[in-house]
């Protein structure tokens, strides 16, 4: 399997936060051969482990975080209607007429319902409605929908993906299954004695509303060092002017006061000495991702952040540039093998 077509299927599976559960089995077929071991903790986190072979090695934690942004459906109204409430951030200005899928008892696909514009007052045409006034049609009548259902139901985007010029693609959930995704091509890549630890790939949960489950897990794991990766805002013509990374620029490095100063140092020597592209991503103060309770879980963990740039995050149609993508897998690959690493931090 191509890395492409390993983010299109990682990507594609149903993982609203809280629902992460339901992609179990798809990921141990997906991704399990890889590794020794999956385990699937009482929060749903799925951790991978790709042993060294040798005793005592160190623990070297790759974070990325399994689910995605959608919407949990709250009532029923006449007429096949659904109302729901938002999940994790997901950008309302793009849902009207927007393609969704309801994992209820069924899987059922429904359309979030729009006014046309030239039916409404003037004044209120440009107004965008908050989710708590929008509603899926499905079709369906209000009683059957109230059998199929259930209240609490997540509802994702539809997962649609297609190609752009210069290696882009777009899709859904690229946050975060793409580095997920990335880091799995990564391991892969490395014969087990030539890892420089035993490898804890763990897909966590919960990070869209607060980071629950990488905290739980790092706990439980206890890793000697830990690379967090996550998704980060590409520039894009219309942003303004800001610390934004450019896309196809490779990996960005957080330079981050949470983070381990000289892992992040090494890390970048590391893709220096590797031709990997990268370039160095400031945060004061928190990072909006996993790194913020990876970090301070149990004694306290020595830990950097990787972030690759995608357009229209939070949205149906995300984008990254494959060559991104490339350059986070190949980093990951040296990262896992460095020797040079582990002695500094290996406990």
């Amino acid at each position: 399997m191509t890395l492409n077509e390993l983010i299109v299927s990682l990507c594609g599976l149903p993982t609203v936060s809280g629902s992460e559960r339901r992609s179990t089995e798809a990921l141990r077929g997906l991704i399990g051969a890889a590794f020794d071991e999956m385990q699937v903790d009482a929060l749903g986190n799925h951790l991978f482990i790709k042993r060294c072979g040798r005793q005592d090695a160190p623990k070297i934690l790759i974070d990325t975080h399994l689910d995605e942004i959608g919407m949990m459906v709250n009532g029923y109204r006449d007429g096949g209607f659904l109302t729901v409430a938002n999940v994790g951030g997901v950008d309302t200005r793009i849902l009207p007429a927007g393609e969704v899928v309801i994992y209820g008892k069924e899987t059922l696909y429904g359309v979030v319902a729009a006014e046309p514009a030239h039916l409404l007052p003037a004044a209120d045409a440009e107004k965008l409605k908050p989710i708590t006034e929008m509603v899926i049609d499905t079709g369906y009548s209000k009683e059957e929908l109230e059998q199929l259902v259930p209240l609490g139901t997540p509802v994702g985007f539809k997962p649609v993906y297609g190609q752009l010029a210069d290696g882009r693609i777009y899709g859904k959930a690229f946050d975060d299954k793409v580095c997920g995704a990335c880091a799995v091509f990564g391991i892969d890549a490395v014969p087990r004695n030539e890892l420089a630890g035993d490898v804890y790939f763990l897909f966590s949960t919960f990070e869209e509303i607060g980071s629950m489950g990488a905290r739980v897990a790092s706990f439980g794991i206890r890793p000697d060092y830990a690379l967090v990766m996550d998704v980060t805002h590409a520039a894009t013509p219309d942003a303004k002017e800001r610390s934004l990374s450019p896309m196809g620029s490779g990996i960005s490095i957080a330079t981050a006061v949470i983070c381990d100063r000289q892992l992040t140092r090494m890390s970048m020597e590391l893709c220096r000495a590797a031709h990997i592209p990268f370039v160095p991503e400031a945060a004061a103060g928190s990072t909006g991702t996993n790194a913020n309770v990876v970090n301070n879980a149990a004694e306290g963990i020595p830990t950097v952040l990787w972030s690759m740039p995608i357009k229209s995050m939070h949205s149906a149609a995300e984008i990254l540039a494959m060559e991104d993508a490339k350059a986070l897998s190949q980093g990951v690959r040296e990262f896992v093998r460095s020797r040079r690493i582990a002695e500094v931090f290996g406990r």
